[in-house]
């Protein structure tokens, strides 16, 4: 018998903390890590969960800020690694007070127009994104991920099976969602060497765009 968990920000799932707390940790840190290392510290972790990405990062030398609403991740996390400076906030409700050189939202955490505006607007440079790509979904049938309208599940290791709400973000959309929050791509690409309609998931790097006001006269 499976063990539904499920991401709900308003009611957390105690399951969902189990889930991510009881998986490896990520080995493949690219582009992750590369981006990181570009920019001035501390780095912006939208999403941060249980570490499962964070923890092998800041072994590395990322110093993170990391931000989630789940109070089960961030305990996990806190006694994994006492040292990244961790906020509870719901991503669409953050507000710092303070702008970063690179805000990164890995696992899909920013796939709502909402989730989005608040990772541009504590980005002072760049804004890395990872999301589910839409293409792979439909081209299914994939033995661990069902999609039933606008719901989807996904089987994990454990007995695990997360239930969570399909918002489909397609990469030809990319452009112009970062576009309307001042931003620019600069980078649209598939995991590995996978091309778009192939990788589960896709990653997107963005820069802030000068205002005129800040732009040197000529």
């Amino acid at each position: 018998m499976p063990k539904f968990v499920r991401d709900d920000p308003e009611s957390p799932d105690p399951g969902f903390a189990e889930l991510y707390g009881s998986l490896p940790d990520a080995t493949d840190l690219e582009p992750w890590l590369a981006w990181c290392r570009q920019a001035r510290p501390p780095v912006l972790y939208l999403g941060i969960g249980a570490g499962r990405l964070a923890v092998p990062l800041a072994r590395a030398g990322v110093e993170l800020v990391g931000v989630d609403v789940h109070p089960g991740m961030l305990q996990h996390l806190r006694g994994r690694d006492r040292d990244i400076e961790l906020i509870r906030s719901r991503i669409e409700d953050l507000d710092l007070g303070r702008a970063f050189d690179l805000v990164v939202g890995p696992s899909s955490i920013l796939s709502s127009d909402e989730c989005l505006a608040a990772a541009a607007r504590h980005s002072s440079r760049l804004l890395a994104i990872e999301l589910m790509n839409p293409h792979w979904v439909l081209a299914g049938p994939h033995p661990s991920l069902r999609l039933d309208g606008d719901r989807l599940e996904v089987d994990y290791p454990g007995g695990y099976t997360q239930q969570a709400e399909y918002l489909p973000r397609w990469p030809e959309d990319a452009d112009g969602r970062l576009e309307a929050l001042g931003l620019d791509l600069v980078r649209l690409f598939g995991h590995g060497d996978l091309g778009l309609e192939e990788s589960p998931t896709y990653y997107a790097l963005a820069s802030k765009r000068l205002r005129s006001a800040q732009m040197p006269s000529t």
